[in-house]
């Protein structure tokens, strides 16, 4: 059973690095259509006559320019390590647990290289199902939720949020070696691009199905997204996955929007002034 945690990550992970790439090949659905001559429908969503709203979840999820694309890349890369790791350490236990149980020794166990009854009692528990059943989770729904946006956006919004509950679970729940528990930095830079992608996802559903101006919308993702943010990497201490994947992000949105829409790029900058911030206070 030690080894079915890893393997389940490692198929959450392959499933989840499938449907991302899938839907950053598939074509990107069409922005939503704002009418020309400065009807209502145009004042509704807060934008000028004949511009378009902004597509914030496609930035992270069917990304155009390089950066956004490294963004992406580099979180399947996280994933990919993570669950390389994973699967190499319950290897190695498997490895303890062939070996024959060393008979008691008079020396005392601090003298030469563990032995493997000793990595049995220390790490035996290191990558049991429960240890990796967040994080399996969050890459399911993660998987599916993209897929839902255009049809079924507040159903997408629900995973989405799900996906990043487990992600923040995974991060500050850390990785178990013995007694220890270390926060892993590549779980962290996961669950930053979680937060950004599935507050995309909420600014969408505020503009396009609650009729919210798309400022408004911005506005109110960014603050309780900042606030969010703060509070994990203040749980976080010496770890900055978490905040370079979001200042990465946002960087990448006020890029995209400067000379479209100067309000969501202005909102943006100053949620990543609030982010360094809170990085530079646990890194010094």
């Amino acid at each position: 059973m030690s080894r079915a945690g890893p393997i389940l990550l490692l198929l959450a992970v392959l499933v989840f690095l499938a449907s991302s790439l899938a839907y950053a090949l598939a074509p990107s659905p069409p922005a939503p259509a704002v009418p020309g001559g400065g009807d209502a429908a145009a004042l509704l969503h807060g934008l000028p006559s004949g511009r378009q709203a902004v597509d914030l979840p496609g930035l992270f999820l069917q990304p155009k320019n390089p950066g956004m694309m490294a963004l992406l890349g580099l979180t399947w890369a996280a994933l990919g390590f993570h669950a390389a790791r994973r699967l190499a350490k319950a290897e190695r236990m498997r490895q303890a647990r062939l070996s024959p149980l060393d008979e008691a020794s008079e020396a005392p166990p601090e003298v030469g290289p563990p032995l493997p009854r000793d990595m049995l009692q220390l790490h035996g528990r290191d990558d049991t199902l429960q240890e990796h059943g967040p994080l399996i989770l969050g890459l399911l729904a993660g998987a599916l939720w993209p897929w839902l946006l255009g049809a079924y956006p507040l159903t997408a919004f629900l995973f989405s949020a799900l996906m990043l509950a487990c992600f923040l679970a995974a991060a500050l729940r850390g990785v178990r070696e013995g007694l220890l528990v270390h926060r892993s930095s590549a779980l962290g830079f996961v669950a930053g691009w979680g937060l950004l992608v599935c507050f995309a996802a909420f600014t969408s559903l505020l503009r396009d199905r609650l009729g919210a101006p798309q400022e408004v919308a911005a506005v109110i993702a960014m603050l309780i997204g900042s606030v969010a943010a703060v509070s994990v990497q203040l749980r976080m201490p010496k770890r900055i996955g978490f905040s370079v994947a979001l200042i990465w992000g946002l960087i990448g949105i006020a890029a995209n929007t400067v000379t479209t829409d100067a309000a969501i790029a202005t909102v943006t900058v100053i949620a990543i002034a609030i982010i360094a911030v809170a990085l530079v206070r646990v890194t010094t």
